[in-house]
């Protein structure tokens, strides 16, 4: 028995020094990688392996993450008279959604203590209660966070809309979100709206498929959180690829919440400034324009619910229990 643990850990260290893992099909365990659970083998920065897929050598590595939220208490829907899933104040889907993005932020941030995540909030409320939430919600972490009090009107000389609108404030919020990535440094930029829940899984699995599949296809990417209704609305052409921990969808078209590299943004910026300078129909438009020349991708099942109208092709995801995302 001596002898035989003793030639297990030499074959270990033998595989190891040439490049390779171990399985012990007769467990299911992984030696060679301390017996960690079959679904997280990965190593940011280093390695994606993925049970039966095999190893992917990281080439694409992911140096830091901005994430960049706008919010705005005054709005329910933009553009629209309908009432969201659970009828609640617009301050309770705020309050969800940014507790559960910590959560994610956290989460991976006990995995991974030297990565540098910033986290910013462009909010355009105006509005004292929801200031009491921000200093309840990110007091209990030790996240560094930036509340920025955005004025609509910062703006006001560069979109093409009229001011009194809902929509205006709407594309000087985004405007000003890209501008500050786009001045920031930040290796990739995760842009989120207010009324999103995120999964626990969220921030990593994220960022761990954005280094695995750009490494295969040695190419920058788009990265939706949500895996929307409209793209089971009728047949279309896509192809399924392999993340760190499930499987992602090509898409043609992205919604305002996504996530992108630097080098995205500065080669695309005339389409970001595009998408905020008029309202376009659609208004990401412009962004779509991106996703014909570059992989936009969206996962299966989703890391995000949007919590909009039960109805709306761009809300809650299919086969998501919305109640228990809802009451974790």
């Amino acid at each position: 028995m001596l002898l035989k643990k003793f030639f297990k850990r030499l074959l270990i260290k033998l595989n190891r020094f040439c490049g390779y893992e171990i399985i012990d099909q007769n467990e299911f365990s992984f030696p060679s990688l301390g017996n960690k659970k079959y679904n997280d083998l990965n190593i940011i920065n280093e390695k994606s392996i993925v049970v039966p897929l095999g190893e992917v050598k990281i080439t694409r590595k992911v140096k830091s993450l901005g994430i960049i939220v706008r919010t705005n208490s005054n709005i329910h829907i933009s553009d629209q008279n309908k009432k969201r899933i659970f009828n609640k104040d617009k301050l309770d889907y705020i309050e969800k959604s940014l507790k559960s993005l910590i959560v994610s932020i956290n989460s991976f941030n006990q995995k991974l203590k030297n990565f540098t995540i910033n986290l910013t909030i462009v909010d355009q409320s105006n509005d004292a209660n929801l200031l009491k939430k921000f200093n309840q919600i990110f007091s209990n972490t030790n996240l560094k966070v930036k509340i920025i009090s955005f004025d609509k009107n910062e703006f006001k000389n560069e979109i093409n809309v009229d001011h009194s609108k809902d929509i205006f404030g709407n594309l000087s919020s985004l405007l000003k979100c890209f501008k500050i990535a786009k001045n920031n440094s930040d290796d990739l930029n995760l842009f989120l709206e207010d009324d999103y829940l995120h999964k626990e899984s969220l921030i990593e699995e994220m960022i761990m498929t954005y280094e695995r599949i750009s490494s295969q296809l040695n190419t920058e990417l788009l990265l939706v959180p949500s895996d929307y209704p409209y793209l089971y609305m009728k047949e279309r052409h896509t192809k399924v690829l392999a993340g760190s921990h499930r499987h992602w969808q090509t898409l043609d078209k992205i919604l305002c919440s996504f996530m992108t590299s630097k080098k995205i943004l500065d080669i695309y910026w005339e389409n970001f400034l595009l998408t905020c300078q008029n309202h376009n129909e659609p208004i990401e438009k412009y962004l779509n324009e991106i996703c014909e020349k570059e992989i936009c991708l969206s996962p299966i099942p989703s890391l995000s619910l949007h919590m909009s109208n039960v109805n709306s092709i761009y809300g809650i995801s299919p086969f998501l229990d919305v109640k228990d995302e809802w009451n974790i």
